[in-house]
């Protein structure tokens, strides 16, 4: 429920608020019910907080004890990155760890005093992270929201949801609208009739296979394929999307897999091992993937160089002319805390031991992918997917192991659990947060203080909540993600040191030419069809499974504008949030029922 950036949990239990508890609260008292600006501001701490369990908090427990607990004879890691972790810095005592990996014993406590000093040494590097995520969002928002004027394509359907009616109304009027009850009923029939297969396996036989709906074609003798998975939610997303940005999306995917077939059949390969859990492949894309990422990055900074000047202006003169009333903190406090917040960060690195160029370069590659795929998300609402590499593979391969060193390699193992193949950050959920910001009235400082509760909330209750779960069960027996590849890779560099790949770097400008190049032929040429966005995210291998939906989406909008005009396209908008809520509505039922049945296992795929 928590792998993607549209945040299902929260549109879940959005849905459950306006459309039950709101309607039957009207019904006692007008006064019970909430209101519109009430629903968001309960939805926006739901998003902010929705990224924390799964994406980032297992994945950090798991990171600070993956390395002495599988720690073997035969990897070596005892004598190979041991030493190169500080003491304060993870728990090393078998002790403490056999616990977590595979549960307590009968009348055993939980080692809260080990885990605590650890969870409270890392407390300043998690919030400096956050707040800087926060600030950067604050000095961007205006530019994407108000000058680019970005559609932020997954908060359509909480609006839509949060919708108020006449005064004596009980129903919203979207939860009204038979034409979205219609586009509700296809998928949310589909995923009742799979979680009633986990109950009555010999009634609902059809519904086995039922989140599975997909057909592969191979291609190239077979070194590629095609896959065609239908996914309504996807579709239903990439419904609000501009057709340019639609069509670039599926159009960049296919040409990407043409691309690998291609690659592979007339025998064009890289000897190059790319590290750092990418979600590109092949490493020659990977490396143009990372170009057009730098592009989309530079090229953002650029278009919006006038609005940055003003909040400088504001944040270090107090230029009077310049408003920050609208932000929900003032530019000069958003340009402090992104600026102490990096010296956080790159400090606290620095006291683990890697260098502080190291860091530097670090946090640029990692600024460079967050915010450029936060801006993706935000005009072409992809709610599945990640950055296309991880900058920690990218920083050693334009750089070499050799140069940064044991310790710098070891230190950059432990940053994976926010820099690679996460699928959300605090980042995106911010970004949305504050578009739907704008539905709050007054002033907007109260949004920040709310942000940072969800945040407090959710970070505590996450670490609570899974360190009690992995003591009870064992985190061996959970779907935990591990994260002891990063120290795989760091043992394998320090016994065998690399130097710089230097096409790596013809790659990586060959991705950044065509990237300019795209954005270029966009800016100049109004006929121009392919929008730059679909370049960077075409190989991503999510795409593989997504791109026939985002092929669907864009035909059917095509049809309708052409046929029937914007208003066809407003009265068909509500079917399209039904399939998104169908999708979802389901998968969040189930996990009710389930939690009181003792049902486990029983999951609906949310593509």
């Amino acid at each position: 429920m928590a792998l993607g950036t549209s945040t299902v949990g929260a549109v879940f239990l959005l849905f459950l608020l306006s459309g039950f508890v709101n309607p039957v609260a009207k019904l006692i008292h007008q006064r019970l019910c909430l209101n519109r600006g009430e629903l968001m501001l309960i939805y926006i701490m739901m998003v902010m907080a929705s990224p924390l369990p799964v994406l980032f908090v297992a994945r950090f427990l798991t990171q600070i004890a993956d390395p002495f607990y599988y720690a073997t004879p035969e990897n070596e890691w005892a004598s190979i990155i041991h030493p190169f972790l500080p003491d304060w810095m993870m728990p090393n005592n078998p002790a403490i760890l056999e616990p977590f990996y595979q549960g307590l014993g009968q009348g055993r406590d939980i080692p809260w005093g080990a885990w605590l000093p650890i969870l409270w040494v890392w407390t300043p590097f998690i919030w400096a992270l956050f707040l800087v995520m926060i600030a950067t969002m604050v000095i961007l928002r205006k530019q994407w929201v108000e000058n680019e004027r970005l559609i932020y394509p997954l908060v359509q359907v909480p609006l839509a949801m949060a919708e108020q009616g006449h005064i004596g109304e009980h129903l919203s009027p979207f939860f009204k609208n038979p034409v979205m009850w219609v586009g509700f009923a296809i998928p949310a029939t589909w995923g009742t009739m799979h979680g009633l297969y986990n109950y009555f396996p010999a009634v609902f036989v059809l519904a086995q296979n039922v989140d599975m709906i997909a057909v592969i074609v191979p291609l190239f003798r077979g070194v590629s394929e095609l896959q065609f998975k239908f996914r309504f939610n996807i579709l239903g997303f990439f419904y609000f999307v501009k057709t340019e940005i639609a069509f670039s999306l599926w159009f960049f995917n296919l040409f990407a897999n043409a691309l690998r077939g291609v690659f592979a059949v007339i025998g064009i390969t890289s000897s190059e091992v790319l590290r750092g859990g990418n979600a590109v492949a092949d490493p020659i894309l990977a490396h143009q993937s990372m170009g057009a990422m730098l592009v989309l990055f530079f090229g953002g900074l650029w278009t919006a160089r006038r609005h940055l000047k003003a909040v400088f202006r504001k944040a270090f003169l107090g230029d009077p002319l310049v408003d920050d009333s609208g932000e929900i903190l003032s530019y000069r406090s958003a340009v402090l805390i992104l600026v102490i917040g990096t010296a956080v960060l790159v400090g606290w690195l620095w006291l683990a031991g890697m260098p502080v160029w190291v860091s530097l370069s670090l946090f640029f590659l990692a600024a460079a992918l967050i915010v450029g795929f936060t801006r993706i998300v935000a005009e072409s609402g992809l709610s599945d997917g990640s950055p296309p590499v991880g900058p920690v593979g990218i920083l050693v391969s334009a750089v070499g192991s050799s140069v940064i060193g044991t310790q710098g390699l070891v230190i950059l193992a432990t940053t994976y659990f926010w820099v690679n193949n996460v699928r959300s950050f605090v980042m995106t959920s911010c970004a949305n947060s504050l578009k739907l910001g704008e539905e709050l009235k007054g002033r907007k400082h109260l949004l920040f203080w709310v942000m940072l509760l969800a945040l407090a909330v959710g970070l505590t209750g996450s670490l609570w909540t899974i360190v009690i779960l992995c003591h009870k069960y064992g985190a061996l027996n959970l779907q935990i993600w591990s994260e002891r590849g990063g120290y795989e890779e760091a043992a394998n560099l320090i016994r065998t040191p690399s130097k710089p790949y230097l096409w790596g770097w013809i790659n990586t400008g060959i991705g950044a030419a065509v990237m300019l190049s795209l954005m270029v032929a966009r800016w100049r040429y109004a006929w121009w069809p392919l929008h730059p966005l679909g370049f960077p995210l075409g190989p991503v291998w999510i795409m593989d499974h997504l791109w026939f939906n985002m092929f669907l989406a864009w035909l059917i909008k095509v049809l309708v504008l052409k046929y029937g005009g914007v208003g066809l396209y407003l009265r068909t908008r509500p079917f399209f949030m039904g399939l998104i809520l169908g999708q979802i509505v389901p998968g969040g039922v189930f996990l009710i029922i389930d939690h009181f049945t003792g049902m486990t296992g029983n999951v609906i795929f949310w593509g």
